[in-house]
């Protein structure tokens, strides 16, 4: 009889997860790997902007844009404490929490009518992001080993893609169908994500591979221009995120509909960005990057240059994937640019970058129309594009002629 029990109780235990290390069950591995459908979701509303403009007339476009942007400066500040929350809550709580966190602030501005209101709301979604940030990645390497490890990780992007598409495309059809407000009902999508994670993610018997390095390195030249580097990047990708639903409004290319269907349609290219990097890694190497940076710039003229809707269509999608393509090439070089030992500082140091790009992108834009007194959307178009063909140039000159100094 005891036998029996026994027999019973391994058999609820495996219900949710076997207990060695990397043969966990497929539902655990699928809830795992669900947090990431959260984490891209920050942007999904932008196509609202020309609605929130309407509902807020008495504040600037950049201070309406920023209302898209304004979870990446929490996720900056959790990324600093990411340290201390990893040592005083355990990995599963602090998911949990995240998760509960997002989805309760994201959904406020169903019924907030207040500006500010707003804008604080979508900085405390942004805390909740940052807590599942760093975790949603380290939790894999904790869990999983060796080449299963690496196709989760794979699967993760993807996730994170898909995510975005899913959002996207929620957000955009509660625009159309019940205004502004309603888009952010996209964000329940937190809560059975936070009910999946604690019914079939165990607590980690060890502490994911998140903290930084305990020594203080001197930080070096190469760390600082790639973060540079990717932070103007993203301001490009983003300003072309956020302004695109206005752009296509003002040039009468086409309606807040098709301008969503836009912006949920695109992740699925830059899901295909992710499955052609190392094919275009292998095939042009070092310069690589250089390349993707003029063709990025090329597909911003694209957007800036149309006179019809699909032209327009044609740009973006073009600029997601390449987005992918030029993020994940710059994540990849924090290994070659790390002093030993300091590979978790590097690659903190870049996602700080990256995500001060995102959220200083409407400062930027607006900073943009005031020096050339216009107001069209097309003008963010047409300077990110001479701006990525410049640091494209930059790139291949310095690659043939000064032997990779910055570039590599």
């Amino acid at each position: 009889m005891a036998k029996r029990n026994n027999g019973v109780e391994k058999m609820k235990r495996f219900r949710f997860s076997d207990l060695v290390r990397g043969t966990y069950s497929p539902m655990m591995r699928f809830s795992l790997l669900s947090v990431s459908l959260v984490l891209a979701s920050a942007l999904s509303v932008s196509a609202a902007v020309p609605q929130w403009q309407r509902a807020f007339p008495g504040h600037s476009y950049s201070a309406i844009e920023i209302i898209a942007t304004m979870p990446a400066l929490a996720v900056i500040i959790m990324l600093l404490l990411s340290n201390w929350v990893a040592k005083y809550m355990k990995p599963k709580r602090t998911v949990i929490v995240g998760l509960i966190i997002s989805g309760v602030f994201g959904m406020i501005p169903l019924f907030a009518t207040n500006y500010y209101v707003v804008l604080l709301s979508r900085f405390c979604f942004g805390i909740g992001l940052g807590l599942i940030n760093g975790l949603a990645v380290s939790l894999i390497g904790t869990f999983f080993e060796g080449k299963l490890k690496d196709r989760l990780m794979g699967y993760r992007s993807g996730f994170e893609m898909l995510g975005n598409a899913i959002c996207s495309y929620i957000a955009g059809a509660l625009l159309v169908d019940h205004g502004w407000h309603s888009s952010f009902l996209v964000y329940a999508i937190a809560f059975p994500v936070a009910v999946l994670f604690y019914y079939f993610v165990p607590e980690p018997k060890e502490e994911p591979k998140m903290e930084v390095d305990k020594r203080s390195p001197r930080l070096n030249p190469d760390v600082i221009f790639w973060t540079m580097l990717l932070a103007a990047y993203q301001v490009t990708y983003v300003g072309a995120t956020v302004r695109l639903s206005s752009f296509i409004e003002h040039a009468n290319l086409g309606t807040i509909a098709q301008s969503a269907m836009v912006i949920s349609i695109a992740p699925f290219f830059g899901l295909m960005g992710g499955i052609l990097f190392g094919n275009a890694l292998t095939t042009f190497r070092k310069f690589m990057l250089p390349l993707a940076l003029i063709a990025t710039g090329l597909s911003q003229l694209v957007v800036g240059m149309a006179h019809g809707f699909f032209t327009a269509a044609l740009g973006m999608f073009l600029i997601t994937m390449l987005d992918t393509m030029v993020v994940t090439y710059i994540l990849n070089v924090a290994s070659d640019i790390s002093p030993k030992g300091t590979l978790n500082v590097t690659t903190s140091i870049l996602l700080i970058g990256s995500n001060i790009g995102i959220f200083l992108a409407p400062v930027v834009l607006g900073g943009i129309n005031q020096v050339f007194s216009s107001d069209s959307p097309r003008l963010a178009f047409w300077v990110s594009g001479i701006a990525l063909l410049v640091m494209g140039a930059i790139g291949i000159y310095d690659l043939l002629f000064i032997r990779h100094k910055l570039f590599r």
